[in-house]
């Protein structure tokens, strides 16, 4: 099918910039704009992704998760650090809640922000490791 479009001129210059950045004709690139826009997929980054490493293991917060629904409403606005379902720590913030387990010699704590049931239901927060 061929499809013809008037544009403005600084579209087509743009368009023009594009396609050349992107190492392609014109009509190659408003092709590839028009299959991306109608295809609903995201885009694609204009970067290439990377393995960082393969060898790392995963942990199962499963017991982590399960403490923190069970106790949210104790520690609400608190930092708290978990190991399986034990606290190890709680803070005021992130460095003092990590500092504290630090100490105690957990090198695999989880370090969470607690949202009690007021807020809603999203936990966030990140595996701290030495």
């Amino acid at each position: 099918m061929t499809l013809t479009v008037d544009v403005p001129k600084e579209l087509e210059r743009k368009l023009e910039e594009e396609a050349t950045r992107n190492g392609v004709s014109k009509d190659e690139f408003v092709r590839i704009v028009l299959e991306e826009k109608l295809s609903f997929k995201p885009s694609r980054p204009n970067f290439p992704a990377k393995i960082i490493a393969t060898d790392l293991p995963v942990k199962n917060l499963s017991l982590e998760y399960k403490w923190l629904t069970e106790n949210r409403d104790k520690y609400d606005g608190k930092y708290v650090a978990l190991n399986g379902d034990t606290l190890v720590a709680v803070g005021d913030g992130y460095k003092e809640a990590a500092a504290k387990a630090r100490e105690l010699g957990v090198k695999d704590a989880l370090i969470v922000f607690v949202e009690g049931s007021n807020r809603p239901p999203i936990i966030s927060g990140g595996i701290w490791r030495e």
